[in-house]
């Protein structure tokens, strides 16, 4: 696939990305010139760690989990990418080896970004590089968050703290939500620091208070003011 058709087919996907939706449109197409699309069945593995990149992701469709491995084989999730995210940016750009391990969780489609295009692109139009800045910084306060969370907070605060962040809002009662789990427990546990079994029974606790309805995957909040009460977060 030339340039040409490269642009052709990845600028509609990265202008969807809002990472990148700020970027001028002659700098985005130029990007768009030196990027590829790639899937992912489950399972796949994107990026492992010590591996060492010339770009990094953007996730289309499905969901990526990124994770840390210790030498016995144990796991911990750091993050769950949905579509728009973005993946490996830092270790690229520092031309270091990927601290984290990413395996797709569902068959996704991805963009590949080529690194020396987007230094070429930041040459050209440096406002560029602000942008860039903005997305690696938005990962790190969200990791540093996370972090917080999970040094500071009880098991219910994590919990609910994780279901105010990927709740959608109803659009005519705003005060009530819902969220599709992106994960299976388990997975959605470990990025919370906590076993499946205390993640499973804090949810059951907050249904338990009327909190929460749970349908499998599926899940309600009545009452956001509520639930941030009890989580004792304030209003995003």
């Amino acid at each position: 696939m030339n340039q040409a058709d490269r642009e052709k087919t990845c600028l509609p996907l990265l202008e969807s990305a809002p990472g990148f939706a700020a970027i001028p449109q002659e700098a985005l197409r130029f990007i768009a010139g030196g990027c590829h699309t790639r899937t992912a069945a489950r399972g796949r593995v994107l990026c492992e760690k010590g591996q060492t990149t010339q770009g990094f992701y953007v996730l289309v469709s499905g969901r990526v989990k990124l994770s840390i491995l210790s030498a016995e084989g144990a796991e911990r999730v750091l993050d769950i990418v949905l579509p728009g995210g973005t993946f490996a940016e830092a270790a690229a750009f520092l031309d270091a080896p990927c601290p984290l391990h990413a395996v797709a969780l569902s068959d996704s489609r991805l963009v590949f970004v080529d690194l020396p295009q987007v230094r070429e692109a930041i040459a050209r139009w440096p406002e560029v590089a602000s942008l860039m800045l903005a997305m690696v910084a938005r990962r790190t306060l969200r990791l540093t968050a996370d972090l917080e969370a999970c040094c500071l907070h009880s098991a219910s605060q994590r919990v609910a703290g994780f279901l105010l962040r990927e709740a959608t809002a109803d659009a005519v009662l705003p005060d009530r939500a819902q969220i599709t789990l992106p994960a299976a427990k388990t997975v959605i546990a470990s990025r919370l620091n906590l076993s499946a079994e205390t993640f499973s029974r804090e949810l059951h606790g907050l249904a338990h208070r009327g909190l929460v309805e749970v349908a499998r995957r599926e899940i309600r909040i009545p009452s956001l003011e509520r639930l941030r009460t009890l989580a004792g977060l304030q209003e995003a």
